[in-house]
């Protein structure tokens, strides 16, 4: 319990703080520790080591049991149910037994009185440079393969859409990711980027394609490696049916990006493009004018959300918002001079 506390108390800064008490209704951090340190006991073992402790979409704590198993645990906020968590599960020990590097589930979601919670196994992993020519070939044949391996899956399991292909009759920005977000109130100076925006959603509105089961946050950070092979993927809860050109240009805007190091892991135009013709040819085939026009407005989609959540950054929390001109921001203006088709 105290090594819990302890990675609580070090993690602990003031833009986790709505996340803590969205959570846990509290933010101090033995009043956590004791929540989190009983649930993972009454439903498998007592926590022996904190591995890792991060806030950022909900908290996710890296421990090794009593019992010497390794675990992931995941706090979800209400923004998702049960149901939903449990179709990803079942995405997950699907792709497990196909021999892909899915964590298998050791428990079905739990609630809290705020939130619901998820134990898998935390499979081992290195970091690698996700900009590496050998290391984005990698990821484009791990996306692929997390694909082709879903489209199989009988009967489909419920995981719900994405946030890929947004509605024009919704607001523009539904609810942030990370509650550290506000959108509403950081809005001045954000309209070149909320246009930009409008018009992506529109040209993704427009098209009609089959949807896909796709893992819609696949990037670097969410991967594990052992040399050039994936032997990990993370971050399940961002799982949903999105089409497949969606689920690509939306992981070409970000396959190299590693938050913990900063805005210098964004990828290049160039290095979307290069991301783009290596999962063509782990698929097999190239992707068509229709498909070209669904993969760039979902890429330029989410470049502006990201230059949209860097904007809400600058204004509340600067220190996490590197500097003007700099990271999703100006990969938006980039984009705006060059498309992926």
């Amino acid at each position: 319990m105290d090594d819990l506390v302890r990675a609580l108390i070090d993690t602990d800064d003031r833009s986790s703080s709505p996340l803590r008490s969205a959570l846990f209704g509290t933010t101090d951090p033995e009043s956590i520790a004791r929540t989190l340190g009983d649930l993972v006991a009454e439903s498998l073992a007592p926590v022996a080591a904190v591995e890792f402790l991060r806030f950022g979409v909900g908290l996710v704590l890296g421990a090794t049991l009593e019992d010497a198993r390794a675990v992931v645990v995941k706090v979800h906020r209400l923004n998702v149910t049960p149901d939903r968590l449990a179709a990803v599960q079942r995405v997950q020990q699907r792709l497990a037994d196909e021999g892909l590097p899915a964590p298998r589930p050791l428990v079905e979601p739990l609630r809290l009185e705020s939130g619901i919670v998820t134990v898998e196994e935390l499979l081992p992993g290195e970091t690698v440079e996700g900009r590496r020519p050998s290391a984005r070939d990698a990821i484009a044949a791990g996306l692929a393969a997390v694909i082709e391996v879903a489209s199989r899956i009988d009967p489909i399991p419920a995981v719900g859409p994405g946030s890929l292909t947004p509605s024009v009759d919704d607001p523009l920005w539904g609810e942030p990711h990370d509650l550290r977000f506000d959108f509403e109130a950081t809005s001045d100076g954000a309209e070149w980027i909320d246009e930009l925006a409008d018009e992506a959603r529109h040209e993704l509105a427009r098209a009609v394609l089959p949807e896909v089961i796709a893992h819609l946050d696949w990037r670097v950070e969410n991967l594990g490696f052992a040399g050039h092979e994936i032997t990990a993927i993370y971050d399940w809860d961002s799982v949903g049916f999105a089409p497949e050109a969606a689920a690509v240009g939306h992981a070409a805007a970000q396959f190299s990006t590693d938050w913990r190091i900063g805005y210098a892991t964004l990828p290049s135009i160039a290095e979307m493009r290069s991301f783009v013709r290596d999962y063509e040819r782990h698929r097999g085939t190239p992707f068509d004018p229709p498909e070209r026009a669904v993969l760039d407005a979902a890429n330029l989609l989410l470049c502006a959300y990201g230059a949209r959540c860097q904007h809400s950054d600058r204004t509340l929390f600067p220190e996490l918002s590197g500097p003007p001109a700099s990271g999703w921001e100006r990969l938006l203006l980039e984009r705006q001079l060059h498309s992926l088709r």
